[in-house]
């Protein structure tokens, strides 16, 4: 009797043991899924769980298109490459907000576009696309109509890269050229060889470096839908800095310089006689500075040709954009801006990819540089010709000047 009650104590005790261990091994779970939380692991997880998502996507896609390519040789397809495959991945259960940010061309190229953190895609037909310019608005609301979004939201469209031809180039024919002096315009600005990677006098190298890395990973990056706006009108007095938006309807924010001097960006005193505020790049680089997202800076060169092959076709002529953008010689020009700036989105014929203004309005401040004096403007102006100031054609002008020419354009890189 003696053993049996023993052994009935043990298991009492042995229960007790087991019921403490469960608890201990709870308050250890939790403690490490706080600690996993705290140091990223789980954000990593969230970002591979993306990142697998668009590959299955491209995968599928490639399948797909593997498939159009037999349908075209031996039925006689007709439909194209990107259509095919997207009514092929619709059948597999792909969403069409999967299908908009996906497109392949007829030779097999297959770009996607990410979606960065505090902004959505666009559900409005013509909008929801990467062939015909997929637009992001700021916000976490779905925009599926025109509505109040496109005058009170920023906007960005997404420009598809292939990193093998993400290069600065001058233009002829409608067509990138090995024409450009890279020793006379430079990007980051290297013409003064006492500004090297390592003083990064401006922050350009390590800007553009990441902006780089960031195409390259996620084949692709985002332009201001529209020249950067001003909710107020800018004068050639000294009004100083005015809110900047992203959005149709806004003034153009011209009377602005580029910095104060080639290799500084950061003062309020541009031009004293002029705008006494901050300068294009400054302006730039402030708007998402908080974002853990997207990054978001003055254009670069490279990023301005790369957004002239994503729209150059028989409609967009970038060597002679008279007939698609703001120019003296536009025969809508009378009825809309005779003699000054335009509105942002001012009229529908001078856009391409859902991109306003590129052609004429205002020259566009960019990163690039001419030679050790001038920063390169680009896309040419409201009263200058567009067959001899077209989308493609590299303007310059000293950093510090402020004119109603001038003004400039936003885009964002996903951070890595």
């Amino acid at each position: 009797m003696k053993m049996k009650r023993e052994k009935k104590q043990k298991k009492g005790i042995s229960l007790i043991v087991l019921i403490i261990t469960i608890i201990i091994m709870i308050i250890l779970a939790g403690a490490i899924i706080l600690t996993l939380n705290n140091s990223g692991v789980i954000d990593r997880a969230e970002e591979a769980k993306e990142a697998s998502d668009r590959a299955t996507l491209k995968e599928a896609a490639n399948i797909a298109y593997g498939e159009w390519v037999l349908a075209t040789e031996m039925d006689g397809e007709t439909k194209s490459a990107d259509e095919y495959v997207k009514e092929k991945l619709k059948d597999q259960g792909f969403s069409d907000e999967d299908l908009g940010l996906i497109y392949i061309d007829d030779s097999g190229k297959i770009s996607t576009a990410t979606v960065p953190e505090g902004f959505v895609a666009s559900d409005i037909e013509g909008e929801n696309t990467i062939a015909g310019g997929l637009v992001i608005y700021e916000g976490t609301e779905k925009v599926s109509t025109d509505a109040d979004a496109k005058t009170t939201r920023n906007q960005f469209v997404w420009v598809p890269v292939d990193i093998s031809e993400f290069e600065r180039t001058a233009w002829s024919n409608n067509a990138p050229t090995s024409g450009l002096d890279t020793a006379l315009y430079t990007e980051p600005y290297s013409y003064d060889t006492s500004i090297t990677e390592a003083s990064d006098l401006t922050g350009e190298y390590a800007e553009y470096k990441a902006m780089r890395e960031s195409v390259e990973k996620y084949g692709g990056f985002y332009i201001g839908r529209y020249e950067a706006g001003s909710e107020t009108e800018r004068t050639d007095v000294a009004n100083g800095t005015t809110n900047m938006v992203v959005r149709k309807d806004a003034y153009v924010y011209n009377y602005v310089g580029w910095g104060p001097s080639m290799t500084s960006v950061v003062g309020d005193i541009i031009d004293g006689d002029k705008n006494q505020g901050k300068g294009a790049v400054e302006l730039s680089r402030s708007l998402y500075k908080d974002s853990t997202s997207v990054k978001s800076t003055l254009i670069y060169s490279v990023q301005w040709d790369a957004v002239l092959r994503f729209i150059a076709d028989s409609e967009h002529n970038v060597n002679n954009s008279s007939s698609w953008g703001n120019h003296s010689n536009n025969t809508d020009r009378t009825s809309v801006s005779p003699n000054s700036p335009a509105k942002a989105g001012a009229h529908e014929n001078w856009k391409a990819k859902n991109i306003y203004d590129l052609a004429g309005n205002v020259w566009e401040w960019t990163m690039e540089a001419g030679r050790s004096i001038y920063r390169v403007c680009r896309g040419g102006y409201y009263s200058g010709n567009g067959s001899y100031y077209p989308a493609s054609f590299r303007g310059h002008d000293s950093p510090s000047n402020c004119v109603s020419l001038n003004g400039f354009r936003l885009a964002l890189y996903v951070i890595v």
